[in-house]
């Protein structure tokens, strides 16, 4: 599979709490409900882990991304745009808005680092509940009418928040159909 879509590739998209929305299958549901760090499974299942940087640059969020950042009140964004790949292949497509204030202080010089990295190990920031979406590949420049599952949540910090949103691309795990399910499968033994 190939990722052919270009900066600002955006996720202009209806979000829906998970209660309004009929996920296919239980491996799928695990992955979009998961509260740990999504680098850090993808990572525990694949031997060759990268995070590719499509972009980061000052952006005006989407209006859906806007409504949900209403408490920011009047700040500046960073889109962020990143593919984390397993074993070579793009599993997860993930777009975060970034209030600039971040940018500044604690997510600064991030380059190819995954955000979920400073995320996690700073209890400072508190997670929203998720929203959830679907989406065509097309959107993403993949050739498949397949359609895409994804997952956003806000991460809070003092008076700020920022979104971070994961498409899984056809060849996630979180679709089952690869072998490093197997993998995942073990660890839970």
């Amino acid at each position: 599979m190939s990722f052919n879509a270009t900066f600002p590739v955006g996720l202009a998209v209806d979000w829906q709490a998970p209660s309004g929305i009929t996920i296919p299958n239980a491996q799928l549901k695990n992955w979009l409900l998961d509260t740990g760090s999504l680098t850090e499974r993808v990572q525990s299942l694949c031997d060759h882990f990268s995070l590719e940087l499509i972009g980061q640059h000052t952006q005006i969020p989407h209006d859906n991304e806007l409504s949900l950042l209403r408490s920011n009140g009047n700040t500046s964004y960073q889109a962020r745009e990143i593919l984390l790949c397993g074993d070579h292949q793009p599993w997860v497509f993930a777009r975060s808005i970034i209030p600039q204030a971040f940018v500044d202080s604690e997510l600064s010089d991030l380059g190819r680092e995954p955000l979920g990295k400073r995320l996690f190990n700073d209890t400072r920031f508190t997670r929203s509940e998720f929203q959830l979406c679907t989406a065509q590949a097309s959107q993403f420049g993949i050739n498949s009418n397949q359609v895409l599952w994804g997952r956003r949540s806000l991460f809070t910090l003092d008076n700020y928040s920022m979104i971070v949103a994961e498409v899984f691309l056809p060849d996630s795990p979180a679709y089952g159909y690869i072998a490093t399910s197997e993998k995942e499968s073990e660890q839970h033994l």
